[in-house]
């Protein structure tokens, strides 16, 4: 069950990862299209680690991947118009 959960989770940072590494670009500041990056690669190698090689996720995994996809859904509604202007490189200083 928890390798399921684990699954579902690193799909769900997959899928947000790639839905804000669409609105990057070169104007992005590089540290959060790095991290963004990151993630999304991380994400990946996790699902391919269980389906390709048969690794098993334990619960503290799968709480893990959770709550990390909760922090990308929750804050995906500040993406939702692009990339949020703190993130830019030419934004003004907070």
């Amino acid at each position: 069950m928890s390798t399921a959960l684990f699954l579902v989770a690193c799909a769900v940072l997959a899928y947000t990862g790639f839905c804000r590494l669409v609105h990057t670009s070169t104007s992005t500041v590089f540290c959060i299209r790095a991290v963004v990056w990151l993630l999304t690669v991380a994400a990946l190698v996790s699902i391919a680690a269980v389906l390709v090689w048969g690794q098993a996720a334990s619960w503290p995994d799968a709480l893990l991947a959770g709550a990390m996809a909760a922090v990308q859904v929750a804050t995906s509604l500040l993406w939702r118009e692009g990339v949020p202007e703190p993130y830019k490189r030419d934004a003004p200083p907070a």
